[in-house]
């Protein structure tokens, strides 16, 4: 495709070599290729601008940049890389999103849950937290990837036949419009609470951020999912401009459950909706997993599926890797979730209390390098709903992990005394297992599908699942 076709749309101060051929787009100087288009995109430990030489090693044949031309090769300047890159993305991928009906879930928890189990009930593809699919699986490096990586990833879907897409909508893709240009047909809300804060800084400009996925869907053809038991919920129901459902735990929202069964095993419901009563069995469990149910039920019903199509799809839908993962031992049961904020602890040790009948002993640390404000939050919540708090560490990053582990611990001795400090993350599981009995439910929060710590600035190996598999097979429970 031509260099000024790839850039049409965009916001240019100038362009020249615009017949330049162009192969491939390429954000990273590392994987450009012969034939791409660099983008020199600026970021707030980079700058693209400086490897512009490096992507021209590679063989890229052109640039996109904000500043002006430094070298003697088809150019780009643009008011804004990230912008420009959407909507060369759009272009250079043919505008997949048009070719299919996509749903866009956004909020602080659930989004990959309900992404996944909306993609099973529609037969559709996705991309999430925990991995892509477009007819092949491919692992995921951001919860919302680089746009050029999602248009050509909606283009696959295309290719293979896919007629629906789920994409998770995080508040950073979304401020650094990697979702730019996408054709959403329906949006979920599922809730908001404080994280991220060291990047947003206000509560209000993390909502904000969250709505730019509701502008995106404006018109009597759109539809938008929403969570009414939540505030946001109801302020963001006053701010949309197309077509609503709401779900609600409570009588009265579009859709709500009239009957409902907890257990370890899963989750029993019949919820109320537009088009019916539909019969929910679910291997998934808690209550956060039923708004999480009911919010891919509003997107199936929005794209006229029957209630025998949705029941069938969330029968079959086995849950999320590392998101409320139960594992059984002997009478014990462990938990590996990746709630890491206090609201998604809540929830989890909420949703745990409900259907348990032991003590739940749990383990759980706070990441480095991020919000730290959240750390005492979670300290309170874990004092306060476990029976056992054992505080280790979690992906320290280039922090110190015992200061980590001080600043949770404030707000654990705030509610209980009855915890301690490992900061080994394996001797701490091994520790909550060894204290475990029968009936109780072991806890490991923080990390759930991540297969790996970071410490300093190196990533090491390392698997929840993994450890308690060891400690059971050292125990012989495991064949």
């Amino acid at each position: 495709m031509k260099f000024s076709r790839v850039m049409e749309g965009a916001a240019l101060i100038s362009i020249r070599g615009g017949e330049t051929e162009i192969r491939s787009l390429a954000y990273d100087s590392r994987k450009a290729e012969p034939g791409s288009l660099f983008f020199a995109v600026k970021g707030k430990n980079f700058d693209g601008n400086r490897f512009v030489q490096d992507a021209i090693d590679r063989g890229a044949v052109a640039v996109v940049s904000s500043e002006p031309p430094s070298y003697d090769i088809p150019w780009a300047q643009v008011v804004d890389v990230r912008r420009a890159m959407a909507t060369a993305a759009c272009n250079f991928y043919g505008h997949p999103s048009r070719q299919l009906k996509v749903v866009g879930v956004t909020g602080t928890n659930g989004k990959t849950t309900v992404v996944q189990l909306t993609a099973e009930i529609l037969k559709g593809g996705y991309i999430s937290t925990v991995g892509n699919w477009f007819g092949e699986k491919a692992p995921s490096v951001l919860t919302t990837p680089e746009s050029p990586d999602i248009q050509r990833m909606l283009r696959k879907m295309v290719e293979k036949g896919f007629k629906y897409a789920s994409i998770e909508a995080s508040s950073h893709g979304l401020y650094f419009h990697r979702l730019d240009g996408i054709d959403f047909d329906v949006c979920v809300f599922t809730n908001l609470s404080g994280d991220h804060l060291d990047f947003h800084l206000s509560m209000e400009r993390y909502f904000q951020a969250k709505a730019l996925l509701f502008k995106m869907v404006e018109g009597p053809e759109k539809w938008a999912i929403i969570n009414v038991d939540d505030p946001y919920g109801k302020k963001l129901l006053e701010m949309v401009n197309c077509g609503v459902l709401t779900y609600s735990m409570e009588k009265g929202a579009s859709i709500y459950p009239e009957e409902v069964s907890l257990s370890l095993q899963g989750i029993r419901a019949v919820v109320r909706t537009p088009v019916g009563k539909i019969r929910v069995e679910s291997p998934m469990t808690g209550r956060f997993n039923l708004y999480n149910i009911m919010a891919s039920i509003g997107a199936a019903i929005v794209f006229k599926k029957n209630p025998e199509e949705i029941e069938d799809g969330i029968r079959k839908f086995r849950g999320v890797k590392g998101r409320m993962e139960r594992f059984f031992f002997g009478g014990i049961t462990v938990v590996v979730d990746y709630a890491h904020s206090d609201d998604a602890l809540e929830k989890l040790l909420r949703g745990i209390r409900e259907i348990s009948t032991g003590r739940i002993i749990l383990v759980f640390g706070a990441g480095g390098d991020r919000d730290r404000s959240k750390r005492p939050r979670m300290g309170r919540v874990a004092g306060h709903l476990a029976d056992l708090v054992i505080i280790t560490s979690d992906n320290p990053r280039t922090e110190d992990p015992i200061k980590i582990i001080r600043e949770v611990e404030e707000g654990v001795r705030e509610m209980t005394t009855l915890y301690t400090k490992i900061p080994d993350r394996k001797q701490a599981i091994f520790k909550a297992l060894e204290l475990a009995k029968e009936g109780d439910i072991v806890v490991i929060a923080g990390k759930g599908h991540e297969d790996y710590q970071i410490i300093g600035k190196e990533r090491k190996h390392f698997s929840d699942q993994e450890v308690v598999l060891e400690y059971f097979r050292g125990k012989d429970e495991v064949k």
